[in-house]
């Protein structure tokens, strides 16, 4: 079992060396290389943000294995946006399931979100299978809105509802209290 923690300055060289490797990039929609300085400025930028929560997902041992986030958070609606990415290293072990599950149960429960949504390439076939399996609904295909090369890549934009998240079965692991962010009606929680 995975426990989600908030992002820390101490996660950002790990972060920097997942996002330049072609298993993670190629799937996320950002152009590499990823310098550390930028990384810095983005964290030190982002960190106390209320429409946003960054996190990383670890093992029992302190490994990293994941990191994602809840991005755009707009409490009028209470929708975010979801992204998550796996060590390279230990793709295709259960722990991209296992974090996209915790962090919707984290938005559902602690930040009394309504919708969690994401995009993801057409072709990123395992993402996919991960989303459904938890529940995401395929709402909408984005067109040629990615070049890959030569080629152009349709963009999926993926909703779930807080009634169709099946969050009996998902226990909400944290890690060492260190994950603060404001709820929509503007308190904090540990």
């Amino acid at each position: 079992m995975i426990r989600l923690r908030r992002l820390q300055q101490s996660d950002l060289p790990l972060r920097v060396e997942w996002m330049n490797r072609p298993e993670v990039y190629q799937t996320m929609h950002f152009t590499p290389p990823i310098s550390i300085e930028t990384t810095k400025a983005w964290f030190e930028k982002n960190k106390a943000s209320s429409n946003r929560v960054d996190v990383a997902f670890e093992e029992e041992n302190g490994r990293i294995v994941a990191m994602g986030g809840l991005t755009g958070i707009d409490y009028s609606v209470r929708k975010a946006e979801f992204y998550v990415f796996v060590n390279p290293d230990a793709q295709r072990c259960g722990y991209g399931t296992q974090a996209t599950k915790q962090l919707c149960r984290y938005g559902f429960d602690v930040l009394q979100l309504h919708k969690i949504y994401l995009f993801t390439n057409e072709t990123n076939t395992g993402a996919r299978k991960t989303y459904e399996k938890v529940g995401f609904k395929l709402e909408g295909c984005m067109r040629d809105e990615r070049i890959d090369g030569e080629n152009y890549e349709d963009r999926l934009y993926y909703g779930l509802l807080a009634t169709e998240f099946d969050k009996e079965n998902v226990p909400l692991n944290l890690s060492g209290g260190n994950v603060i962010v404001h709820s929509y009606n503007g308190t904090e929680f540990p």
